[in-house]
């Protein structure tokens, strides 16, 4: 398991009709820039205060908003990449794997080598 720590964004440069509501987290993993690997969390923004998100204030109380992340439902999307760019025959154009992540151990593997035929390995 990773933890993950970052600053929150700065509100400030988001437009304040864009903080209240839905949006997403994106994490994002290349090698020698070939992105392989992007996982994405909804992240619902609201007021703490159940009066406040009945009747929201014209200004956003940003020091009121409550940023919750879904993080038991991720999305994963996976991109076959050349892992052994010095070997570029028979390479083919990789087609995005977008699915939510699984979690009873039969989690997509990505293929071994830019030859393997198969997305999945095993049974």
């Amino acid at each position: 398991m990773y933890a993950l720590q970052a600053d929150p964004p700065d509100p400030s440069k988001i437009r304040d009709e864009d903080i209240i509501g839905v949006t997403v987290l994106l994490l994002t993993c290349s090698y020698l820039g070939q992105e392989f690997v992007r996982v994405g969390y909804y992240v619902n923004n609201d007021y703490e205060d159940e009066q406040l998100r009945e009747e929201p204030p014209p200004k956003v109380l940003i020091d009121k908003v409550q940023r919750n992340i879904l993080s038991d439902k991720p999305r994963v999307t996976k991109f076959p990449i050349n892992f052994y760019p010095e070997n570029t025959e028979g390479a083919e154009e990789p087609l995005a794997n977008d699915q939510p992540a699984e979690t009873d151990g039969n989690e997509e593997r990505l293929p071994a080598s830019p030859h393997h035929s198969s997305d999945k390995e095993g049974p």
